[in-house]
C-alpha cells in the first residue's frame, strides 16, 4: 500500500499532494445534464461511503480491520476533493438545488426500470412520484426569481455577485430538455405516518447484491440532497424559498427512513462497505461514460481505480468471515435502462 498524505512526514510534500486535489471546474452552460447528474452522483456516493467507514470502524473489533477501513476512508476524502472541485462555483444556491432532484430522479428512473424486486421497485417509483413534484416546485419558484429586486437577486447579492443577479434561474438551463418536469404526487399527500415509512427489510442471502447497491446509491443521493438542502436554507435569505427547502428536506427525510428500512439488519459492517465500494465502481464507471470534460473524466477515473483496489483489499480481509464471491462488478451491475427518464415519468405518472 503506497504511503497516505498523513505519512509522508514533509509537511511541503503533504501540501502538495493535497493542492493536486484540486481540478480545473466546468461550466454550468457547457456540461451536459448527464454530466452533472454522474458528477452529483459520484458526490454523494462518495461522502455516503466516507461516513459509512467511520461507522464500521466504531461498530468493529478487529484492530486491522479498522485501520484499513480508516485507510480507505482517507483516500475517499481525496475523491471528494477532487469531485467537489470540479463542481462550477458560480451555479446559485437555487440552480444547485434543481441539478440535485435532476440527480435524484434520474436515478430514480434508471434504478426503477432495473430492479426485479417488487418491494424495491415499488418504493423506488413511490419516492420518483414525490422528485417530480419537488422539481415542479423548485422550477415554478426559480422562474419567478428574475426580476431586479427579486428573490434571485438578493440571493445572488448576499453571495458577492452583485448585479449579476437580474439573470433568472431557469430549471432548462439545468435540464437542458434531458427530462419533462412535471407534477407527481401533491406535496400535501407526501407526508405519511411512520407505520407506512417503513417497509419489510430485504434478505441479504436471496436478493440479489445488484439490488442492494441500486438502493445503496439511491440513499447517497438522497442524503446528499437533504445536506446540501439543509446548506443553502443558512444562505438565502428568502423565507419563501427557505420553506420551500423545508417541505422537501422534510419529505427526504421520509424517503431515507424508508430505503433504510429495506435494508438486512444482520449486514455485518464490512458486508455494508463492500456494497458501497460496488455502488461507487457503478457510478464513477458511468461517470466517465458521460464526462464531456477532461476535469470530470480524471475525477471519476482517479476515484474508479482506487475503488476498485478497496474492493479488492475489503475481500481479502472479508475470506475470514465467509465467502467474498457475490461482491464482484459483474456484467448485470452495469447493466442500463430501456427507457429514457422522460418516457419513464410519464409511464409512473400516468399509473399513479
Amino acid at each position: 500500500m503506497s504511503k497516505l498524505f498523513n505519512e509522508m512526514g514533509d509537511f511541503n510534500e503533504i501540501r502538495k499532494e493535497i493542492n493536486n486535489w484540486t481540478l480545473k471546474p466546468i461550466s454550468k452552460d457547457q456540461a451536459s445534464p448527464m454530466e452533472v447528474v454522474e458528477l452529483n452522483s459520484g458526490y454523494a456516493v462518495e461522502q455516503f461511503q466516507w461516513e459509512s467507514y467511520y461507522n464500521a470502524l466504531a461498530m468493529t473489533k478487529d484492530k486491522e480491520l479498522q485501520k484499513l477501513f480508516a485507510r480507505i476512508s482517507f483516500q475517499e476524502e481525496e475523491h471528494l476533493s477532487k469531485l467537489g472541485s470540479v463542481a462550477d462555483p458560480n451555479m446559485t444556491p437555487m440552480e444547485s438545488s434543481l441539478a440535485l432532484q435532476m440527480t435524484a430522479i434520474q436515478g430514480l428512473s434508471e434504478a426503477a426500470q432495473l430492479e426485479t424486486n417488487g418491494i424495491l421497485r415499488g418504493t423506488f417509483d413511490y419516492i420518483l412520484l414525490d422528485h417530480l413534484t419537488h422539481m415542479k416546485m423548485l422550477s415554478d419558484n426559480a422562474s419567478s426569481m428574475g426580476t431586479k429586486g427579486g428573490v434571485f437577486e438578493m440571493i445572488m447579492v448576499s453571495l458577492g455577485a452583485g448585479t449579476a443577479a437580474k439573470t433568472k434561474a431557469k430549471a432548462e438551463n439545468i435540464t437542458k430538455g434531458s427530462m419533462q418536469i412535471r407534477e407527481g404526487r401533491p406535496i400535501d399527500q407526501q407526508f405519511i405516518p411512520m407505520d407506512e415509512i417503513f417497509k419489510q427489510p430485504l434478505n441479504k442471502d436471496t436478493v440479489d447484491i445488484s439490488s442492494f447497491v441500486n438502493a445503496h446509491t439511491l440513499l447517497a443521493n438522497e442524503a446528499q440532497l437533504r445536506n446540501e438542502y439543509q446548506m443553502f436554507r443558512k444562505m438565502i435569505p428568502s423565507d419563501d424559498v427557505r420553506r420551500l427547502l423545508n417541505l422537501t428536506t422534510a419529505v427526504e427525510n421520509i424517503h431515507i427512513t424508508m430505503l433504510e428500512s429495506l435494508m438486512d439488519p444482520t449486514t455485518s459492517p464490512i458486508e455494508y462497505v463492500m456494497i458501497n465500494e460496488l455502488m461507487e465502481i457503478k457510478t464513477h464507471r458511468q461517470g466517465m461514460q458521460f464526462a464531456r470534460s477532461e476535469s470530470a473524466r480524471s475525477a471519476h477515473e482517479y476515484a474508479l481505480n482506487e475503488d476498485e483496489q478497496h474492493l479488492d483489499w475489503l475481500r481479502d480481509a472479508y475470506s475470514s468471515y465467509g465467502s467474498p464471491a457475490k461482491f464482484k462488478a459483474t456484467d448485470k451491475l452495469f447493466a442500463q435502462p430501456k427507457m429514457s427518464t422522460s418516457e419513464y415519468i410519464n409511464r409512473v405518472a400516468a399509473t399513479a
